[in-house]
């Protein structure tokens, strides 16, 4: 699934928190900015608490937009 800033903020990210979180598990900030996301596993690959709290809300809200 791909992980937004919007998926990030509702998870209780923010920007500067977002290239701190990119610079300790060695992920491509400039890659996310360009596209605009990241996948969904390599938060979750970190085992990080609020990267998997990140990608939960962003998965329960993809099955409630979804009408599941």
């Amino acid at each position: 699934m791909k992980i937004t800033m919007e998926h990030i903020r509702a998870g209780g990210g923010c920007a500067w928190g977002l290239r701190e979180f990119f610079k300790r598990y060695d992920l491509d900030i400039n890659e996310f900015v360009k596209n605009g996301y990241i996948e969904s596993e390599k938060l979750l690959a970190t085992n990080d608490d609020l990267a998997i709290k990140v990608v939960e809300k962003a998965m329960n809200k993809k099955v409630t937009s979804n009408g599941r």
